[in-house]
């Protein structure tokens, strides 16, 4: 009996793949080593499309490949009719469709079939589009500023409708990220038992909490020990300190006061985002 592969859900990688192969041809099969000094040099196919990202560009395409890649694959940038009936005739396991593609000033746009994207997705119950990831990515902080007490906790009589929205988009930020196979950690945590809680659990949102006792001076203690006894925490007696804007620390300047090496906590830790303008927080 012929085995049937079930089809994987529509993604974008999959998608620039099929596009670059069928822009690239027979050309993704030659070997570095077979084209000679005259060969033309073709670019990687992960660099040949952009996904498109900008409102006003949506409206008439979802992927483009700029001319300045056309013209190192084609002669003056002309797109053979046999590959632009490639382009168009797309299929694949997770390929989106196509619905129609032209070459323009711009480079060769291809715009998706969204209808039946919306389609294909909706048959199948979105089940698999919310599976979370199996691979861990990493850990992500979201801080959310409408939570904060300013000075008292808010409460859901004083929380204006911008604040709800922040504290609504912070949620779902921390679901498609957790999807991803991050994870998320949420600030500030909220007393238990609080109106506040009692209200954001009412709309689905899960935020962590803390013992109402849990004053935060204890918070602060706890964050204290744990930077002292960091690795990444500099002393006294090392010299060419920087704050976090760059700036040498002057001589008795916040004396006694902790710092830690941030550039170290990003390359031993092998973490991603790192701000070169950052160097020492205080």
């Amino acid at each position: 009996m012929e085995n049937i592969e079930e089809p994987s859900p529509l993604r974008i990688t999959p998608t620039v793949r099929a596009l670059s192969s069928a822009l690239r041809g027979k050309r993704e099969n030659v070997p570095e080593s077979s084209r000679g000094n005259g060969d033309r040099i073709f670019p990687e196919p992960e660099k040949l499309w952009f996904k498109e990202s900008s409102a006003k560009n949506l409206r008439n395409r979802d992927f483009l490949s700029p001319t300045t890649m056309l013209n190192t694959l084609y002669a003056d940038g002309q797109v053979p009719p046999a590959v632009m009936s490639r382009v168009l005739s797309l299929r694949g396991n997770g390929v989106l469709p196509v619905a129609g593609g032209e070459v323009m000033g711009e480079g060769l746009r291809v715009r998706v079939d969204r209808a039946a994207a919306f389609k294909a997705v909706l048959a199948g119950g979105a089940t698999d589009y919310l599976k979370p990831s199996g691979q861990r990515q990493g850990c992500v902080v979201l801080n959310c500023p409408a939570l904060h007490p300013k000075p008292n906790t808010p409460t859901p009589d004083t929380l204006t409708l911008g604040q709800l929205r922040t504290v609504l988009l912070a949620d779902h930020m921390g679901a498609l990220l957790r999807g991803q196979g991050f994870s998320v950690s949420y600030c500030p945590t909220l007393p238990e038992d609080s109106d506040i809680i009692t209200f954001l659990r009412a709309l689905g949102i899960d935020w962590p909490t803390a013992p109402a006792n849990w004053t935060n001076e204890e918070r602060e203690e706890k964050i204290q020990e744990a930077l002292e006894n960091c690795p990444y925490r500099e002393r006294e007696t090392e010299r060419g300190r920087r704050t976090s804007g760059g700036r040498k620390v002057e001589e008795g300047e916040n004396e006694g006061a902790l710092r830690v090496n941030l550039k170290r906590v990003f390359q031993e830790e092998g973490l991603l985002g790192y701000d070169p303008s950052l160097g020492t927080c205080t």
